[in-house]
């Protein structure tokens, strides 16, 4: 009888646990667009082009708004560069120095993904930013089909991926 209310228990938590962490997520992603992708036709802190509406005609694409100072950042990253290997990642680097600082910390925290710089926080501003990390993705006919903000796991973000395609 112990176990079944244990269980219950475990349940509900995990369900009000979802709740707070989604109404969170949501409350900060409000001001996020919504249907078609802005533009984003940049430079990359190694000078090369990144157009993201080009990249959309080779599949979804994720866009990951981070912060060398963001204390998620650093657990959501390393996901986010393992996801690099076999999925197109753009990350902004939002107000986190000149493309040399944020090159040497994606160097010295092993970080391979193609990052836009964003050192006065334009950029980010300009997509309704409230927090990082956040995450866009971005589907194959240029339309963000999911926005997430906070925590995120590999598989959390490897399943919107799948979904956008």
């Amino acid at each position: 009888m112990n176990v079944k209310r244990s269980v219950l228990t475990l349940a509900e938590f995990i369900l009000l646990a979802v709740l707070v962490v989604s109404a969170v997520s949501w409350y900060h992603s409000r001001n996020m667009p919504k249907g078609p992708a802005p533009q984003l036709e940049l430079a990359d802190i190694e000078g090369q082009l990144v157009d993201l509406h080009a990249m959309t005609e080779n599949g979804p694409v994720l866009i990951y708004f981070w912060a060398t100072w963001c204390g998620y950042c650093r657990v959501v990253s390393p996901a986010v560069s393992d996801m690099a290997a076999d999925h197109q990642v753009i990350s902004v680097a939002l107000q986190s120095g000149d493309d040399a600082e944020v090159a040497a910390y994606q160097e010295k925290h092993e970080l391979a993904f193609t990052t836009v710089n964003d050192p006065t926080g334009a950029l980010s501003n300009s997509w309704g930013l409230q927090v990082t990390p956040t995450v866009v993705i971005v589907d194959s006919e240029g339309q963000i089909s999911a926005v997430t903000s906070g925590m995120a796991s590999k598989w959390g973000l490897l399943a919107r991926m799948w979904l956008a395609k």
